[in-house]
């Protein structure tokens, strides 16, 4: 009896490592709250661009479920242009604003999956109806990485790999 129960415990500790040591285990999402910074993205064919521009990503978690989000990135590896002078024209506020992404909203989060739901966009046609749209990204930390894959929206397919500010500038 000793030494089925003792075989009982033992393959009970190592399921509960296996569990806490698997990569697919959910992380706890307060590990996303503050800023993250672009490093690369890869796109749907595996084509990385570590030459990445500028982007910012934020994350406020306040709830076990989510909280909120703000994001803000150049795509491409081609630098914003920038104004000729103080007194821009027409064509160069067009361009500048054309290339760059923003938007801000709630986020929820399930498991490794966020939803988030713009509240704000660059692109009027991107505000969503609070629960009619949404994208969702699967998120995983490790030390001062984030790494985020789109499942859905606009992005899907694609993979951003963000660092926090000040973790391996």
């Amino acid at each position: 009896m000793r030494k089925t129960t003792a075989i009982a415990a033992l393959l009970a500790s190592l399921t509960l490592l296996a569990v806490s040591w698997s990569p697919a285990a959910a992380q706890d999402a307060s590990v996303l709250n503050g800023a993250w910074i672009v490093r690369s993205w890869t796109d749907a064919d595996g084509v990385v661009n570590e030459d990445a521009q500028r982007g910012l990503f934020t994350f406020t978690i306040t709830r076990d479920d989510g909280g909120n989000y703000s994001m803000m990135f150049v795509p491409g590896s081609e630098a914003r242009p920038r104004f000729a002078g103080e007194n821009q024209t027409d064509a160069e506020t067009l361009s500048s604003y054309a290339s760059f992404i923003a938007n801000s909203g709630r986020v929820t989060v399930e498991g490794n999956t966020l939803t988030y739901e713009a509240y704000m966009a660059k692109d009027p046609n991107y505000m969503d109806d609070w629960g009619e749209n949404g994208a969702s990204a699967d998120w995983a930390v490790d030390g001062t990485t984030l790494t985020l894959t789109f499942t859905s929206g606009f992005m899907e397919g694609t993979t951003a790999t963000l660092q926090r500010p000040g973790g391996g500038d």
